[in-house]
């Protein structure tokens, strides 16, 4: 399918947001303006090569208001391959039933990436395996896209094979063990190339779904087409721990050319509580679609959360109206009463040439569509003017990050602006790539990528940061989104919560200077995005200041008033709690302060002091200490100038 990409204009005005839904003309204005630019070039099946380009706003020049905020989050992986997915996020940090937290990534610890595979780390409770550049990938053969999950006292992981199609489960010893078996390719299929697959469980029964890699190259295998669709999006299932698998690559129900013609990579996300499966996938030309079974996978539901006016697409098709659509990026959740949750990332589209194969949609959108399954009705919950930072009316944006390299190279009309490079993810739009949880209360949470203004790499191009929006009562109402990573001349991409939330969203992202990929968008021309390493980041983001607000609140101070708010810290439990050697608490600050841990006895006795100089925003692990200690009931202290937290431990 050839696509087209518009020049759009992207003045929008400015309005701030409680805790509501909104129609699109509250969002912004995302109609075509001035002169529309249309560069035709054909969007490969396998969309991690895939080119387009477009022009589109000029470049951000006015002052920021934003404080330049440094936060320490951990480092927890690196990596020299940098897409981490074409569209939609997958299932990359868990939450375990003991407070642990589990987080994978696709590493590879070489430019070539020869040795791309599984990246992994584990927090104890205590340390993290390995903290600075743990490049070491669990497989030994080539792989990616990795999934992760529990079943029973181990973990798995389970990445695809692109090479030959087919994926590959691993099994560690035991939670947080490094000791990893590998198992044999699965879910392979003859003269096909499965790939990009996500994978959720429950217990033993594991759910797969995944789409097929396409290659004109000699001897390659082309997608095939089922039910009258190109490159399908397939459903797998193993009912003995993903030794065997009972369905393979089967069509859901209704997923046919009766309204669908092609699917492709990473355009769909899973979800699986107990017995509950949820799939969700959606793209430019078609529906957002979820399927939800109760019955562990055996019988499905369809759900058109999202209707495409146009299904099934066909190059015939006369739109002049820009219809929105999904941009192929999806997330769905399950809450606590069984009910899904769909958000996408919202595109437009353009055909007014019936003579072609082509159609044009518009990468400048900035929307994030939500349906649930209680209301039943599509609505947006974000959108870009929520980011209008310096209030000016416009959404300031360069050009490069909605435009793709034309044949390896910056198209000759960003380059007449001065853009050097170009950063955006496929085909997805300005405001992409949802991730989500939910908490004991029910409190939903939504991460998004978004560029910031005046936030520019040494291209020119806006960096991005990993914006959250929440809901308090099931997704009736939704909060103003806030900035979550706020780190200032860095690009964070990619990123993943866990879905369950304890008393802080888990979250991990990739970390870069340069704006976009070395893998979608370095000129081979200009080698503007070089092959690097690139950190792969932790940060625990207390739920208290997120359903408050105040992480939002730091757009509006200066740096002077920042750095003098000691408003500053929420504590954890320490863990491990019982112990008796080491152990350590969680806290995070709002601003850089001086921290002090004091323990003290039954009798209010101090039986020690450590204090941490000007510790930076952001999260941090505090040492506990148990030598010297007979086992008993002790408290520790974590304060400031200002401030005071204290809670019980135990020394055995």
């Amino acid at each position: 399918m050839k696509r087209k990409l518009l020049f759009a204009v992207l003045a929008i005005p400015f309005l701030s947001m409680g805790q509501n839904s909104k129609n699109a003309s509250e969002f912004g204005n995302y109609t075509v303006g001035g002169a529309q630019v249309f560069d035709k070039t054909v969007a490969s099946t396998d969309v991690s090569d895939s080119t387009q380009k477009a022009s589109t706003t000029s470049n951000a020049n006015s002052a920021s208001k934003r404080g330049i905020i440094s936060y320490n989050f951990i480092k927890v992986g690196s990596t020299y391959y940098d897409l981490q997915t074409n569209a939609s996020i997958g299932r990359r940090v868990i939450l375990l039933p003991d407070g642990t937290v589990s987080v994978v990534w696709t590493t590879s610890e070489d430019q070539g990436f020869t040795k791309r595979g599984t990246g992994y780390n584990h927090f104890d409770g205590t340390n993290w395996l390995t903290v600075g550049n743990p490049t070491v990938r669990v497989e030994s053969i080539r792989l990616g896209w990795p999934s992760i999950g529990l079943n029973g006292n181990s973990e798995w992981v389970m990445g695809h094979d692109a090479a030959t199609g087919g994926f590959v489960m691993s099994k560690n010893a035991s939670i947080g063990s490094t000791s990893w078996t590998q198992g044999s390719s699965i879910l392979s299929e003859f003269g096909r190339r499965p790939i990009w697959g996500r994978v959720a469980n429950s217990g033993q029964t594991f759910h797969c779904i995944g789409s097929y890699s396409d290659s004109t190259s000699p001897g390659d295998p082309r997608a095939p087409r089922v039910n009258g669709v190109y490159a399908p999006m397939t459903y797998s299932r193993s009912l003995d721990g993903g030794v065997t698998w009972d369905i393979q690559h089967i069509l859901l129900p209704g997923y046919d050319s009766t309204r669908i013609t092609t699917g492709g990579g990473d355009e769909y996300a899973i979800d699986v509580k107990d017995s509950i499966v949820a799939i969700v996938t959606g793209d430019h030309l078609k529906d957002v679609t979820l399927w939800k079974s109760t019955d562990n996978g055996t019988t499905f539901t369809r759900y058109i959360c999202d209707t495409f006016k146009y299904a099934p697409y066909s190059s015939k098709s006369l739109m002049l109206d820009t219809p929105f659509v999904c941009d192929g990026s999806v997330e769905v959740l399950i809450d606590n009463n069984g009910k899904a949750h769909v958000f996408w990332g919202v595109s437009r589209i353009l055909d007014e040439d019936t003579t072609d194969e082509t159609y044009s949609f518009y990468p400048g959108t900035s929307l994030l569509g939500y349906w649930n399954e209680n209301q039943m009705v599509s609505t947006f919950i974000a959108g870009g003017n929520q980011f209008d930072r310096n209030e000016d009316g416009a959404l300031t944006i360069s050009a490069g990050n909605t435009s793709a390299l034309s044949n390896g190279t910056v198209p000759s009309t960003l380059k007449n602006q001065g853009i050097s490079s170009v950063a955006r993810l496929g085909n997805t739009s300005l405001l992409h790539s949802p991730s989500a949880g939910i908490d004991a209360n029910g409190n939903i949470f939504v991460t998004f990528s978004f560029p910031l203004e005046q936030d520019l790499d040494a291209n020119n191009v806006n960096l991005r940061d990993i914006m959250i929006v929440h809901s308090t009562d099931g997704g009736a109402n939704w909060a103003q989104p806030q900035d979550i990573t706020q780190i200032q001349g860095f690009e964070e991409e990619f990123g993943a919560i866990a879905k369950q939330v304890n008393g802080f969203v888990h979250l991990i992202f990739q970390k870069d200077e340069t704006a976009g990929t070395n893998l979608q968008n370095n000129s081979a021309s200009d080698n503007n995005h070089p092959v690097v390493l690139n950190d792969i980041m932790y940060a625990a983001v207390p739920v208290d200041k997120i359903l408050d607000g105040s992480i939002e609140t730091l757009w509006n101070l200066d740096v002077q008033t920042f750095n003098s708010n000691k408003e500053i810290f929420v504590v954890s439990q320490n863990y491990p709690n019982p112990f008796s050697n080491n152990s350590e608490v969680l806290i995070w600050l709002d601003a850089s302060s001086d921290v002090t841990v004091e323990i003290t006895d039954l009798s209010g006795k101090v039986i020690s002091t450590v204090t941490y100089n000007e510790l930076i925003a952001g999260n941090h692990y505090l040492a506990l200490n148990a030598e010297g200690l007979s086992a008993g009931i002790y408290f520790y202290t974590v304060k400031t100038a200002t401030h005071s937290v204290t809670r019980k431990m135990s020394v055995n």
